[in-house]
């Protein structure tokens, strides 16, 4: 299995027909095809359906288009980072969940692009687990975590300021008239909560609250999608603050009582060799005082 096959397949699976994929790649639809054919002989299953409607991947090719992503990504970002010693250029690859946390890593990154405008900065979204695995693959250059997370895995920063928990809620609702809220409050009141937050004994014992007996209607990866629900009506969103701009909408946030907050660490492996990007990016953040000082312990 080539690299090249890997691009000419995502790019079938992006267009959806194989025709069109070949005019974008430049090269025939028969020899597209061919190279299709290959690369089903090769991994010995049927990757596509055709049908009139176009493409359809078999559960093989979803699984195959999942890791030649990664792969194609990897091995673009080794080639853009070993291209030249001189101008410092290449891509810095950061994932991380949503936390307003993340704009501090982001104006040390400003900084440091002003000087070194070849620079660029990828930005991938997603929950906790999904960061650590594209982490641990090489696919990201650092992570950032909210805890409770063990950091003892992996070199990493603290990042001083905190994020405070509470509920996205209705401005029109009981709850949102209130300037807090508490556990005896949320009792009853459905609650719409992420996946990593359902499993957690330390922010239960935090919070009061009892999962188990509490009313879940439903649960987040991204708080975007569980804003919606909460627009109309579904539930309560239990998150961090800041992350949903509620000004000017029907949405308010408040916070919960006693204050609970949560930390945030910007994490990368130990046994990564970093690139000169990042590297350059470690020493911006390090000169930025909202951020406190890396260990790897």
């Amino acid at each position: 299995m080539e690299l090249q096959q890997l691009r000419y397949f995502l790019a079938v699976v992006e267009e959806k027909n194989i025709t069109r994929a070949a005019r974008i790649l430049r090269i025939s639809q028969p020899a597209l095809s061919r190279q299709l054919q290959r690369l089903e002989d090769e991994l010995n299953g049927v990757l596509f359906d055709r049908t009139p409607s176009g493409i359809v991947l078999t559960e093989s090719g979803y699984y195959l288009a999942e890791r030649a992503r990664e792969m194609v990504t990897l091995a673009d970002k080794i080639v853009t980072n070993l291209t030249t010693e001189e101008t410092l250029h290449g891509d810095l690859y950061i994932g991380g969940g949503e936390t307003t946390s993340m704009l501090s890593v982001i104006r040390a990154f400003h900084e440091m692009h002003q000087q070194h405008p070849e620079v660029t900065i990828r930005i991938h979204s997603g929950n906790g687990q999904d960061i650590l695995d594209k982490l641990d693959k090489g696919i990201l250059d650092f992570g950032l975590v909210i805890e409770p997370f063990d950091v003892k895995e992996y070199h990493h920063l603290q990042l001083a300021t905190a994020d405070r928990w509470g509920i996205l809620t209705r401005r029109d609702h009981p709850l949102g008239q209130q300037t807090t809220v508490d556990a005896s409050d949320l009792r009853n009141a459905p609650l719409i909560i992420s996946e990593q937050t359902k499993d957690q004994k330390q922010f239960a014992e935090k919070t009061g609250l009892d999962f188990n007996a509490s009313r879940i209607v439903g649960t987040y990866n991204l708080l975007f999608n569980a804003s919606l629900l909460v627009k109309e009506g579904l539930g309560h969103a239990l998150c961090l603050d800041h992350i949903i701009n509620t000004t000017g909408s029907k949405l308010i946030f408040v916070p919960l009582l006693p204050n609970v907050t949560s930390n945030t660490f910007l994490i990368w492996k130990k046994e990564a060799v970093l690139s000169r990007p990042a590297k350059k990016l470690l020493e911006w953040i390090n000169d930025q005082p909202p951020i406190k000082k890396w260990t790897d312990s």
